[in-house]
């Protein structure tokens, strides 16, 4: 829809708002996991799951009933063709096929990442300065283990929201970097951040590690949205097809975390982030290499080359 040289800052627009989502989902399960009532019980646990499964059946009837158009990519590999259907298949083009991979190994890396963010700061974290002990707006955060201030459960998972923020900011920022610069260059730049950013974990540098890690969430706001519009692009109809396996793709986030959980079990959690790591090495180098493995140089000005290279 619209432009395709903002295809990529449009999609990221988008996706912005479940930024929104993931800031303040981490807040309200902190109040239904980690928080005791009066008694010293936990609160109902099934409350967030109904509330879920609500606001899921309010999006199935909203798609149900909203007028979706049915968008159509530009043809530019001459997919559809007369006599072309039965020679081309979307299977044929690298940049499709290797989108695939590459979102595969980013939905693992960030599916790690989040779901080993409280354990890394009930852990990793270096020793909290006893002065700020003292409750106040710390109350509940941090917690005495072994005789040393640490960061509670509960604390982790309101910091999750901070790293959430940060996945927002990068998006909002991202789509605006999107509309002046390649996608693909973007995607290659911020996949060589964050293999930078995931090896200072690795590394264990103190609260350098600690702030590397909320870095990796800025990062990584990009990379599915992109990734998904650098992989569709110049498929024509297939373009659906081609879309829904990229989706699927997302089974990554299912497979490597528990790699991922495996080192950390072996050594610790900051060792655990050499996983993601690896992810993000192929995410950038998809990215460097999308030109040549599309023939274009970029999302807006395939034309020429793609004609010639039919």
């Amino acid at each position: 829809m619209g432009d395709k040289r903002f295809a990529a800052t449009r999609i990221n627009l988008a996706q912005s708002c479940n930024g929104v989502g993931w800031m303040f989902g981490p807040i309200v399960g902190s109040m239904f996991f980690y928080s005791k009532d009066a008694l010293g019980q936990h609160q109902t646990l099934y409350i967030p799951y109904v509330g879920i499964a609500a606001g899921v059946l309010v999006l199935s009837v909203i798609f149900l009933l909203a007028p979706m158009p049915d968008i159509k990519t530009e043809d530019d590999y001459h997919l559809d063709d007369p006599g072309e259907g039965s020679t081309h298949s979307i299977c044929r083009h690298r940049h499709f096929v290797l989108a695939m991979v590459a979102q595969f190994l980013y939905v693992a890396a960030k599916a790690g990442i989040f779901s080993f963010f409280i354990n890394y700061m009930t852990a990793e974290v270096p020793a909290i300065p006893s002065a700020w002990g003292g409750g106040g707006f710390w109350k509940g955060w941090l917690e005495t283990r072994g005789g040393i201030l640490a960061i509670s459960n509960q604390g982790a998972a309101n910091l999750a929201s901070g790293a959430f923020l940060c996945f927002l900011i990068g998006r909002a920022t991202g789509a605006a970097l999107l509309k002046k610069y390649s996608a693909h260059m973007i995607l290659a730049l911020y996949g060589a951040l964050n293999v930078v950013t995931t090896l200072v974990v690795f590394l264990k540098l103190g609260w350098i590690s600690v702030a590397c890690v909320f870095l990796s969430y800025f990062f990584m706001s990009i990379m599915f949205p992109t990734i998904f519009a650098l992989g569709i692009f110049g498929l024509g109809a297939r373009a659906k097809k081609a879309s829904a396996f990229i989706v699927m793709a997302i089974m990554g986030g299912a497979v490597l975390p528990k790699l991922m959980g495996a080192v950390a079990d072996k050594w610790d959690m900051s060792r655990g982030f050499i996983v993601p790591m690896f992810c993000f090495v192929f995410v950038a180098l998809y990215g460097w290499n999308w030109p040549r493995l599309a023939k274009a140089e970029s999302l807006a000005d395939a034309g020429v080359k793609l004609t010639a290279s039919h």
